[in-house]
């Protein structure tokens, strides 16, 4: 049985913090604060209590943080969402609070909604990534390629193209005055 209540501690503290986490509304001091408080909750009750040196000392926060983030975790943020609840409240340095997981449910439909959001992000950089590397490759291509401008004329072959050739002299002009060109079946035999 009191492995059983270790585990379900266990696993309330571990819901807690990835909800908190999840948050967009709770700064990194705020945070620090909560997992303080979550460090020194009483099972299964979850109440809390933690004098504020206690707690400066747990998170390394100044005396003002220490208090601006206490109002935010007891509701006084934007989204009034509480994550502790007065048990008891008195003008003394120590409260004792309820710990209270107000969002958790949210807090998961959040994080798939980012992951989404963030593959889509890394799916579009890698398209583009993949669309300049292959026109930078085509623009600086060296190899014989689909994208490499083709000539008619091999390389090796550029001597031989009739606009390099000098014209024929074996029977030019013979009809024709000036003409490079010979008629048709009218080559001399050697």
């Amino acid at each position: 049985m009191k492995d059983e209540l270790d585990r379900s501690k266990a696993s309330y503290k571990l819901d807690l913090i990835e909800a908190a986490n999840a948050d967009p509304v709770l700064t990194q001091p705020d945070f620090k604060l909560l997992a303080a408080y979550v460090a020194v909750m009483a099972w299964p009750s979850c109440k809390t209590w933690l004098a504020a040196s206690l707690g400066m000392a747990m998170t390394g926060l100044s005396h003002g943080q220490f208090w601006k983030s206490r109002s935010r975790l007891i509701g006084e943020n934007p989204e009034q969402r509480a994550y502790l609840v007065a048990v008891r409240g008195s003008k003394e340095k120590v409260s004792e609070f309820h710990l209270i997981n107000p969002w958790r449910d949210e807090a998961k439909d959040r994080v798939k909604a980012m992951l989404g959001h963030h593959r889509e992000v890394d799916r579009q950089k890698k398209a583009r990534k993949k669309a300049a590397s292959s026109l930078h490759s085509m623009e600086g291509q060296t190899d014989a390629g689909p994208s490499t401008p083709w000539s008619s004329i091999p390389p090796n072959c550029g001597g031989n193209t009739p606009l390099v050739n000098p014209p024929r002299e074996e029977g030019a002009g013979e009809k024709i005055e000036g003409s490079n060109v010979l008629p048709f079946n009218k080559r001399r035999a050697s």
